[in-house]
């Protein structure tokens, strides 16, 4: 699995930023930032916070290496949504399935709605 370090390297690389103009946009010096890259140390919580911040991603990232689901409002609905995430692609596409029917039902009935009512 790849660290943090990694995912740091591979986002300046693709964003085109030296580590020099990072530490200028995070206030970590560039010495600790190569540190981090080449996994001699890793960041504290608050350095850690203030890189994802700067590159718009949430903090897990640069743990896993991929998008999380961050900005459901529901914890309910994200916990499901990583479960749903982890099941085998059928299951998963029945599930997308469901999904889209239960959406795509509630708004088709609400436009039938709308329309009887004379509002659309």
């Amino acid at each position: 699995m790849a660290s943090f370090g990694h995912y740091l390297k591979k986002l300046r690389a693709e964003r085109g930023i030296s580590l020099r103009d990072l530490e200028k946009e995070v206030g970590i010096s560039h010495n600790t930032l190569a540190l981090y890259e080449k996994e001699h140390t890793v960041p504290s919580v608050e350095n850690g916070f203030a890189i994802a911040e700067f590159f718009g991603l949430p903090l897990e990232y640069f743990l896993k290496g991929e998008s999380v689901i961050s900005d459901f409002r529901d914890a309910t609905l994200r916990v499901l949504c990583r479960r749903v995430d982890q099941m085998s692609d059928e299951d998963r596409t029945l599930a997308k399935n469901y999904l889209s029917r239960l959406v795509n039902n509630r708004d088709e009935r609400r436009a039938l709605e709308r329309e009887a009512n004379g509002r659309d």
